[in-house]
Protein backbone atom coordinates (compact mmCIF):
# COMPACT_ATOMS: atom_id res chain seq x y z
CA UNK A 1 0.00 0.00 0.00
CA UNK A 2 1.03 3.52 -0.67
CA UNK A 3 0.88 6.39 1.65
CA UNK A 4 0.92 9.98 -0.54
CA UNK A 5 3.09 13.19 0.79
CA UNK A 6 0.33 15.58 -0.74
CA UNK A 7 2.01 19.47 -2.24
CA UNK A 8 1.52 22.25 -4.36
CA UNK A 9 2.32 22.80 -7.58
CA UNK A 10 4.53 25.76 -6.63
CA UNK A 11 6.09 23.50 -4.44
CA UNK A 12 7.02 20.61 -6.89
CA UNK A 13 9.11 23.10 -8.58
CA UNK A 14 11.39 22.92 -5.43
CA UNK A 15 11.40 19.45 -4.42
CA UNK A 16 12.21 18.56 -8.38
CA UNK A 17 15.27 20.63 -7.68
CA UNK A 18 16.47 19.28 -4.17
CA UNK A 19 15.62 15.79 -5.67
CA UNK A 20 14.54 15.23 -1.80
CA UNK A 21 11.15 15.40 0.19
CA UNK A 22 12.44 17.14 3.41
CA UNK A 23 10.54 16.99 6.83
CA UNK A 24 9.57 20.47 7.71
CA UNK A 25 7.47 21.91 10.67
CA UNK A 26 3.65 22.29 10.37
CA UNK A 27 2.96 25.15 13.81
CA UNK A 28 1.79 22.23 15.75
CA UNK A 29 4.77 20.79 15.91
CA UNK A 30 6.33 23.32 19.22
CA UNK A 31 9.19 20.93 20.10
CA UNK A 32 10.55 18.01 18.33
CA UNK A 33 11.98 16.43 15.30
CA UNK A 34 10.10 18.26 11.81
CA UNK A 35 8.51 15.24 10.11
CA UNK A 36 7.34 14.72 6.73
CA UNK A 37 3.75 13.43 6.81
CA UNK A 38 2.10 11.00 4.22
CA UNK A 39 -1.26 9.99 4.59
CA UNK A 40 -2.58 6.57 3.57
CA UNK A 41 -5.90 8.08 2.19
CA UNK A 42 -5.66 7.76 -1.30
CA UNK A 43 -7.84 10.85 -2.77
CA UNK A 44 -6.57 13.72 -0.70
CA UNK A 45 -5.15 15.07 2.74
CA UNK A 46 -6.89 18.04 4.16
CA UNK A 47 -4.61 18.81 5.96
CA UNK A 48 -2.42 19.47 3.19
CA UNK A 49 -4.45 22.64 2.03
CA UNK A 50 -3.29 25.89 2.18
CA UNK A 51 -4.65 27.84 4.86
CA UNK A 52 -7.27 30.94 4.42
CA UNK A 53 -6.12 33.93 6.22
CA UNK A 54 -8.56 37.10 7.21
CA UNK A 55 -6.35 39.80 8.76
CA UNK A 56 -3.26 37.58 9.35
CA UNK A 57 -5.13 34.94 10.98
CA UNK A 58 -6.14 31.90 9.35
CA UNK A 59 -9.40 30.41 9.18
CA UNK A 60 -9.84 26.99 8.00
CA UNK A 61 -8.20 25.31 5.23
CA UNK A 62 -8.67 25.75 1.49
CA UNK A 63 -10.41 23.02 -0.20
CA UNK A 64 -8.72 20.51 -2.72
CA UNK A 65 -10.23 22.23 -5.39
CA UNK A 66 -9.13 25.74 -3.78
CA UNK A 67 -5.75 24.87 -3.17
CA UNK A 68 -5.57 23.32 -6.82
CA UNK A 69 -6.89 26.95 -8.24
CA UNK A 70 -4.45 28.98 -5.51
CA UNK A 71 -1.38 27.12 -5.69
CA UNK A 72 -0.45 26.18 -9.17
CA UNK A 73 -2.08 22.61 -9.56
CA UNK A 74 -1.63 19.57 -6.86
CA UNK A 75 1.34 16.80 -6.88
CA UNK A 76 1.51 13.74 -4.50
CA UNK A 77 4.32 11.27 -3.81
CA UNK A 78 3.86 7.67 -3.06
CA UNK A 79 5.76 5.90 -0.95
CA UNK A 80 5.16 2.28 0.63
CA UNK A 81 3.67 2.81 3.89
CA UNK A 82 6.21 -0.42 5.11
CA UNK A 83 9.30 2.54 5.02
CA UNK A 84 7.22 4.56 7.16
CA UNK A 85 6.33 5.39 10.41
CA UNK A 86 3.00 5.26 12.17
CA UNK A 87 0.72 6.42 14.96
CA UNK A 88 2.58 6.04 18.62
CA UNK A 89 6.18 4.90 16.91
CA UNK A 90 5.89 7.81 14.46
CA UNK A 91 5.26 10.23 17.71
CA UNK A 92 8.63 8.71 19.59
CA UNK A 93 10.62 9.27 16.67
CA UNK A 94 9.83 12.57 16.28
CA UNK A 95 9.99 13.28 19.51
CA UNK A 96 6.80 15.09 20.13
CA UNK A 97 5.06 14.99 23.58
CA UNK A 98 1.57 13.27 24.09
CA UNK A 99 0.27 16.52 24.36
CA UNK A 100 1.40 17.81 21.48
CA UNK A 101 0.40 15.22 19.39
CA UNK A 102 -3.28 15.12 20.96
CA UNK A 103 -3.32 18.53 19.83
CA UNK A 104 -2.50 17.76 16.81
CA UNK A 105 -4.99 14.77 16.30
CA UNK A 106 -7.73 17.44 17.25
CA UNK A 107 -6.60 19.89 14.84
CA UNK A 108 -6.66 17.29 12.01
CA UNK A 109 -10.36 16.10 12.75
CA UNK A 110 -11.12 19.67 12.94
CA UNK A 111 -10.59 20.41 9.10
CA UNK A 112 -12.04 16.77 8.51
CA UNK A 113 -8.74 14.81 8.34
CA UNK A 114 -8.55 11.02 9.44
CA UNK A 115 -5.43 10.75 11.64
CA UNK A 116 -5.51 7.78 11.55
CA UNK A 117 -4.46 7.62 8.15
CA UNK A 118 -1.10 9.68 9.26
CA UNK A 119 2.53 7.91 8.76
CA UNK A 120 5.43 9.59 8.32
CA UNK A 121 9.27 10.21 8.32
CA UNK A 122 11.81 11.70 10.32
CA UNK A 123 14.12 11.51 7.55
CA UNK A 124 14.70 13.41 4.01
CA UNK A 125 13.27 10.94 1.28
CA UNK A 126 15.08 11.05 -2.21
CA UNK A 127 12.47 11.12 -4.98
CA UNK A 128 13.81 8.65 -7.06
CA UNK A 129 11.64 5.49 -6.71
CA UNK A 130 8.43 7.21 -5.35
CA UNK A 131 5.59 7.41 -7.59
CA UNK A 132 4.83 10.89 -8.46
CA UNK A 133 1.08 11.97 -9.39
CA UNK A 134 -0.27 15.11 -10.91
CA UNK A 135 -3.57 16.34 -10.29
CA UNK A 136 -5.51 16.94 -13.77
CA UNK A 137 -8.28 19.48 -14.66
CA UNK A 138 -10.05 17.02 -14.50
CA UNK A 139 -9.51 16.48 -10.90
CA UNK A 140 -7.67 12.94 -11.37
CA UNK A 141 -4.95 11.64 -10.41
CA UNK A 142 -2.40 11.00 -13.07
CA UNK A 143 0.85 9.73 -13.46
CA UNK A 144 4.24 11.95 -13.97
CA UNK A 145 7.77 10.88 -15.20
CA UNK A 146 9.98 12.68 -13.16
CA UNK A 147 13.44 13.91 -15.17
Amino acid sequence: MLAWHYTTGRKFQHISASGMLIPGGIGAESTGTPVLWFSRNQHWEQTAGDECNEAGQPVRRLTMRETYVASGGLVRYGCDVKRLYVGEVLRRKAQMTDEAWAALYAAGKLQQAYPAAWCGSVDSLPIDGLVVHVLSESFKWQSFEVG
